[in-house]
């Protein structure tokens, strides 16, 4: 509970008590009661006190007209506002304490539908001629923890700016239906809002399932490539090495298969024929030896022996001796 509201509570209850603990009480005793009340300064809240018998007994048709009028007084006092009190007729008169308790209290009401509150605007609503005077109210009302605000008068047009409100009013019975049907649809709402975020939760929580999913099925389907990969692997090892071997065996010494291939002249019983169809004056090759290699390309090319831009391969070509 609002500090602000458990020390009006606790003001109250002198009253209260007063009110309940005295039998048969005069109108009088009564509207004596209901003036000391509203005029305490402590004294915000007046809920309890209208529910007592004692003052509830102020409708009764047999009280004088001029009491009647402080049971409606007091119910201004808990829900009500000044303007109210000026719309109302054959009320009592207000003395200074309770013209400023009510000043007060219209305040509070004000700043809960009205932000900001134009210094215009409070003055008409609470019957107050000077900005002084209402900028000594509004002060009040702040060191008295009834409201938060800021007093503004020099911007255009002067305004209280209201942060917070104490919970000071009491409520009207007949405003309870319209309470009831308000927190009613705030409660759907709420509801709403709610369901939303659940299927939100729920929504996000299959996603995430999801997701896991398909990374297990990924990662069961990457170890098992790799697996079929390992054992492939270990497997033909053996016939790769000895294909390689093939391979470096075939070509020589070095394991390589060039263009030039070796011939001795003496593992053939014919003469290849060279030296007889050699172009004429072509002596250069009898001082070479009985081998030599021959590059059959470019070089032929040139020398009118083969052909232009083709290449050969090299033999190794020697005379019969």
């Amino acid at each position: 509970m609002n500090q602000a509201h458990t020390r009006a509570m606790e003001a109250l209850q002198p009253f209260v008590h007063l009110a309940t603990s005295t039998n048969a009480a005069s109108p009088k005793f009564i509207s004596n009661l209901i003036t000391n009340a509203t005029s305490s300064p402590n004294t915000y809240v007046f809920g309890e006190l209208l529910e007592t018998p004692a003052i509830q007994a102020l409708r009764s048709t047999d009280t004088p007209a001029e009491f009647q009028g402080h049971l409606t007084l007091l119910e201004i006092f808990a829900w009500g506002t000044w303007q109210d009190y000026q719309a109302t007729p054959n009320l009592p008169p207000l003395n200074a304490e309770q013209t400023q308790k009510l000043r007060l209290l219209s305040l509070l009401s004000f700043s809960t539908t009205i932000n900001p509150i134009t210094y215009t605007s409070l003055m008409d609503a609470l019957s107050i001629t000077a900005p002084a005077e209402l900028e000594s109210l509004v002060t009040a009302a702040i060191y008295s923890s009834l409201i938060t605000a800021r007093l503004s008068p020099a911007t255009s047009p002067p305004t209280v700016n209201v942060t917070s409100v104490a919970p000071l009013r009491d409520v009207k019975p007949q405003s309870l239906s319209t309470m009831i049907m308000t927190l009613t649809q705030w409660e759907t709402r709420c509801g709403d809002v709610i369901g939303d975020i659940e299927a939100e939760i729920a929504n996000i929580k299959a996603n995430a399932a999801k997701r896991r999913a398909n990374e297990h099925a990924r990662s069961v389907l990457f170890e098992k490539t790799l697996a079929d990969f390992n054992n492939n692997n270990h497997e033909g090892g053996t016939g790769s090495r000895k294909h390689g071997a093939w391979q470096k065996g075939v070509g020589g010494p070095g394991g390589n298969v060039g263009n030039k291939r070796e011939f001795n002249a003496d593992d053939f019983d014919e003469d290849d024929g060279f030296w007889e169809q050699a172009p004429e004056g072509f002596d250069g090759y009898s001082g070479v030896g009985s081998r030599m290699d021959i590059d059959e390309g470019s070089g032929f090319a040139r020398m009118g022996m083969g052909t232009t831009g083709s290449r050969h391969a090299k033999r190794v070509l020697g005379k019969k001796s």
